[in-house]
């Protein structure tokens, strides 16, 4: 049975809702006491894949199993850890990378009461470890909104340990010492050369109810992007996350076997934030997401949503590279702007440690995620493709290295939207 994951909206928030009007609303129970609701399974026959990730196995694990166990170990502490420490005063940052065995809290001052009782109880879940850090993370995103204002950096986030702020350039091998700095920005830079960050325009031919994963086409522009995580918009109705530059309002979307056939039809764009890239195709959308190449039909039931932190390993499976998960977080509260010229805030940006392919033209709005462990049939919503950078050898596809993408966790928070999980 399929299920929903309410999230709140957070006070204040600014985003662009643009409204669907009829379209047979509100069936969602939305009380603070019913946070869940089940579907009836569509019949559509599950086929997963019993062998997980194929690529090489990194930071000295056994295998990929021994490496989403021990993440999935770490990132529960974390979890805990930011809630309490996110919004403090003095936070800087978190590392919570597998090959550590233990999760990295860097601070700037004293650690406030409430949230060293909230280190005390991730303590009971995994090593947590408290650092200091030179800077705070509302001074550096503070800072980085400055570069990024500048016009001289493609993107810009805090460093993860408090140290600095993190540049993108599109020029390779800049020096820091030849930029300007903004009035205000004091704190140390490194910089990443050759990173213009594109959006990912460009599996085959899924049929309701859709899984994440699969090729669309957009009936208005012909862009190529990919399905998204299945969720409930605001007034109950289903549909699927993609990325916000794949359309526009009311644009129809269709499956991979094209714009010809009337019953290749998926629904209609609906909702969208821009600044997060992030947007709503109502469709009769399910909680599942596909995990194989771009070819393969393999599956995974969506069972639950995580925050992705700096050092997590993630996969990408877009319709157009299929699944990749030698996929490591660099930054989180990354803000850009691409080579559209549309602006993003407060995304994760990360990096295919071995340096090859991570992301594709064709994949945007495809989801990322992580394996809970060694359920090859399980996965862990996490974030939406949204853009490409550092480009590689892709296949014979545009594509690079870096990939930039929102957290389903706010993205769904921002809609007012629940995720569907099994």
């Amino acid at each position: 049975m399929s299920r929903k994951i309410r999230l709140r909206l957070i006070a204040g928030a600014a985003c662009v809702l643009l409204p669907v009007l009829g379209a047979g609303a509100a069936s969602a129970a939305r009380s603070g006491h019913d946070p869940v609701r089940e579907r009836v399974p569509d019949g559509k026959p599950p086929i997963s894949d019993a062998t997980g990730p194929r690529e090489p196995v990194p930071g000295g694990f056994a295998g990929w199993a021994e490496l989403f166990t021990e993440q999935t170990r770490l990132n529960a502490a974390a979890d805990r850890v930011l809630d309490a420490a996110e919004n403090a005063e003095g936070y800087a940052g978190m590392i919570v990378a597998p090959e550590n065995h233990e999760v990295r809290v860097y601070w700037h001052g004293e650690v406030p009461p409430a949230v060293q009782s909230a280190l005390e109880e991730g303590r009971l879940r995994a090593p947590v470890r408290v650092l200091p850090a030179a800077y705070s993370q509302a001074r550096l995103l503070a800072e980085a909104a400055e570069w990024t204002e500048s016009g001289q950096v493609t993107g810009a986030a805090p460093a993860p340990d408090g140290s600095g702020v993190r540049l993108s350039v599109a020029a390779e091998d800049v020096s820091p010492g030849a930029l300007l700095r903004p009035t205000g920005a004091s704190a140390p830079i490194t910089v990443e050369g050759g990173e213009e960050m594109s959006p990912a325009w460009d599996r085959r031919d899924d049929v309701p109810s859709y899984y994440a994963g699969g090729r669309t086409r957009n009936a208005a522009s012909g862009a190529g992007c990919t399905s998204g995580f299945a969720v409930y918009d605001k007034n109950g109705s289903p549909g699927f996350l993609t990325a916000a530059h794949c359309g526009k309002l009311w644009d129809a979307f269709y499956d991979g076997g094209g714009t010809g056939d009337p019953a290749n039809r998926m629904g209609e764009y609906s909702w969208y934030v821009t600044k997060r890239d992030a947007a709503i195709v109502l469709a009769d959308a399910t909680a599942n997401a596909f995990d194989g190449s771009p070819s393969s039909a393999s599956n995974a039931q969506v069972v639950a949503l995580w925050k992705a932190h700096v050092g997590n390993f993630v996969c990408n499976s877009g319709a157009s590279l299929g699944q990749v998960c030698l996929i490591k977080v660099t930054e989180v509260g990354w803000s850009g702007t691409y080579t559209n010229g549309q602006k993003v805030k407060h995304m994760v940006r990360a990096k295919h440690v071995s340096g090859g392919c991570a992301v594709a033209a064709g994949d945007s709005g495809g989801p990322i995620f992580s394996y809970p462990g060694a359920a090859w049939w399980q996965v862990a919503a996490q974030g939406i493709v949204s853009a490409w950078g550092k480009q590689v050898y892709c296949g014979g596809l545009d594509g690079g290295r870096v990939l930039t993408f929102p957290r389903v966790w706010d993205v769904d928070k921002e809609f007012g939207a629940l995720l569907q999980v099994w």
